[in-house]
């Protein structure tokens, strides 16, 4: 696991997003959008970025009752909700970004490193969401791994 860790500032981001309770049913609600996004014609294109978006702590809040928001990255914002697909949006700002490739089961160890390098340098978490964009998809690569951003808010 090697990431490449930066302070940049991220644009605001339209999604349409599935709720997940419960880190076990993250695929589900991935599923649950991708069905949605194929009858709208939106997925599979190229350049889509699917995002994860947490709305709790994993070192707080049991695994099996943390609320995890399956997204697809949108040119523009959902009018209204369809179903279990809603609007949701990730406001601008300054973000730490770890990009590197990845297994899942290398997802924790990411998130602690950030974590860690965030304090080493002196950085605070703002009071929003943090989450992670794919670029590529694990089971489309031969050891299951995907690039991935992994973004931590901060002032």
């Amino acid at each position: 696991m090697n990431l490449k860790i930066e302070v940049k500032e991220m644009p605001e981001m339209n999604l349409a997003s599935v709720m997940s309770l419960g880190i076990a049913n993250v695929e589900f609600s991935f599923n649950v959008l991708i069905d949605w996004a194929v009858k709208k014609n939106l997925f599979p294109k190229e350049n889509v970025k699917m995002i994860s978006v947490y709305h709790d702590s994993c070192k707080i809040t049991p695994l099996d009752k943390v609320r995890i928001h399956a997204c697809m990255l949108l040119d523009e914002k959902l009018q209204q909700q369809e179903g279990e697909v809603f609007s949701e949006t990730l406001e601008a700002g300054k973000y730490i970004v770890g990009r590197g490739e990845v297994a899942l089961d290398d997802f924790e160890q990411c998130w602690v490193s950030l974590f860690l390098w965030m304090n080493e340098h002196n950085y605070t978490v703002r009071r929003t969401f943090p989450y992670e964009i794919y670029h590529t998809n694990f089971k489309e690569h031969p050891e299951g791994k995907m690039t991935v951003d992994f973004c931590i808010p901060v002032l």
